[in-house]
């Protein structure tokens, strides 16, 4: 969803990229995926050549002229948010999202508004894509946003450079919070993040190309990978060319990878190294390439491609992918986009039982303040209020996925549509067969799932054997968490 195709050895490198060595110099890794500026803004430069193409020294940013800093965002205000008018002070809001997210984000800050007239809200939405790379040089360039959105892969790594408001003692006011949901939000016993919703790895599955194809819908609580396999090439050669069983697992990534890795015994991370073996990493890059050879996902060049797609233009939204890997608060927008008809599976095990499956409950995301804003009080009550309000709740329901206040929670259950009640069901069903909770993602753990997708990438073109790439991203990823 979030990845960058780095595949050809000579590729001239984005300027964004370049600012990405100002991230690095204060040892922020950013996430991977084009910006969100105009090309106008964009130059190329030479890059260095690592073993699966160009890379970025970690010191790019000594040669990186301070002009360059304004590309932060293109300018606070310039990422297509609607600016309220208002008396009094500015607060600035940057989450990425969707057009279901946006549209929600955006009444509940209306609300919010008429009951806080002295304020102004900057909406400043962006697509996944881009959101790290476009924080990262807001953060390098002295601009952090007042409140913004923090993913679970990057909470240690802003945290621990300062760049997050500690909640605890602030006007945030946890006392309704599921203590484990709370909890998620802290790093090393200190809350920098509220958990905005909980989610779990799902496999959503578009029942319209099932039926085209003439396949049976699996049973989720017994089927296996080999299942998955069979199944979806199956749809490939049953349906029109250009349709696929399943999306292209490898080039996903997470949450796909972590839960195949925590099936074989392994974690993503074990504190702040890797959690897994080169052993089990070849399976799942094995695993890929048998997707890739069955003809049950896309071949390379279109797997790649898709995985820049925003969520209204992917294969699974536009019907001509079966099965796609998500987290299931993403359920919402794709059964928007589908007419409501997609449904919730599980990941498939390595038994066949769904005790096995190894999946857990994840912070969809964070609200989180920076700690170096000038209207620290203002933006600590919109996060309350955005996580604590019945009238916020009602408002954005399980979007960013189930509510984590349990007030909250139990105050919307009766109002919501079919596709939340899908998120609150399945999350429900699932409760028994839950795994530990992974370790968290430690500084430079944002990195790791961008390596990994590059050696994939030149695994799948057929430019490096298995073994080669596997190596190439443990290495890469040992350097960055190093």
């Amino acid at each position: 969803m979030s990845s960058e195709p780095m595949v050809a050895s000579d590729r001239a490198v984005p300027l964004l990229a370049v600012v990405r060595g100002v991230a690095q110099q204060l040892d922020l890794a950013p996430g991977v995926g084009a910006g969100t500026c105009s090309k106008e803004n964009t130059m190329s430069v030479p890059a260095p050549v690592g073993p699966l193409g160009p890379r970025i020294p970690r010191r790019a940013a000594l040669l990186t002229p301070p002009a360059l800093l304004g590309l932060a965002a293109c300018g606070p205000n310039a990422s297509g948010g609607s600016d309220d008018s208002g008396d009094g002070t500015t607060l600035r809001f940057y989450w990425w999202g969707n057009t279901t997210r946006d549209a929600q984000t955006n009444e509940a800050a209306d609300l919010y508004l008429e009951e806080h007239p002295e304020l102004t809200i900057s909406r400043e939405p962006t697509d996944w894509g881009g959101y790290w790379d476009k924080l990262a040089t807001q953060v390098a360039g002295g601009d952090t946003p007042d409140v913004m959105q923090m993913d679970e892969g990057y909470l240690a790594e802003y945290s621990s450079r300062g760049v997050l408001l500690d909640m605890g003692g602030t006007a945030f006011d946890p006392a309704q919070f599921d203590p484990s949901a709370l909890d998620a939000g802290k790093v090393e016993g200190t809350l920098y993040a509220v958990n905005a919703g909980v989610n779990a790895p799902v496999l959503l599955a578009n029942p319209a190309v099932f039926e085209e194809a003439g396949v049976e819908m699996p049973d989720d609580t017994t089927w296996t990978w080999d299942d998955l396999v069979e199944i979806a090439a199956r749809i490939t050669e049953s349906t029109p060319e250009g349709t696929y069983g399943v999306q292209q697992l490898g080039i996903q990534g997470d949450p796909n990878q972590s839960v195949f890795l925590r099936q074989l015994g392994g974690e993503k991370f074990d504190g702040s190294s890797l959690g897994f073996t080169a052993e089990q990493l070849t399976q799942w890059f094995d695993l890929a390439v048998r997707l890739q050879e069955a003809g049950a996902c896309p071949g390379a060049d279109a797997a790649v491609e898709e995985s820049g797609q925003t969520v209204d233009q992917s294969m699974f939204a536009v019907g001509t992918v079966a099965l796609q890997s998500q987290w299931s608060n993403q359920l919402v927008s794709f059964d928007n986009l589908l007419d409501g008809t997609v449904r919730m599976l599980r990941l498939p095990s390595m038994t066949g039982s769904a005790a096995d499956a190894k999946l857990w409950y994840k912070a969809s995301m964070y609200f989180a303040v920076a700690a170096d804003s000038a209207l620290q009080e203002e933006a600590v009550e919109f996060v309350d209020w955005l996580t604590n309000s019945l009238d916020a709740g009602r408002i954005l329901l399980a979007e960013r996925g189930v509510p984590a206040n349990l007030e909250v929670r139990e105050a919307i259950a009766g109002e919501l549509g079919e596709s939340d009640l899908k998120v609150f069901d399945y999350i429900d069903a699932i409760a028994e067969e839950l795994g530990d909770p992974p370790p968290i993602t430690p500084p430079g753990g944002g990195a790791v799932g961008d390596a990994m997708q590059r050696a994939m990438e030149e695994v799948l073109f057929g430019r490096v054997s298995v073994a080669d790439g596997v190596a190439a991203a443990i290495a890469e990823s040992e350097s960055a968490l190093s």
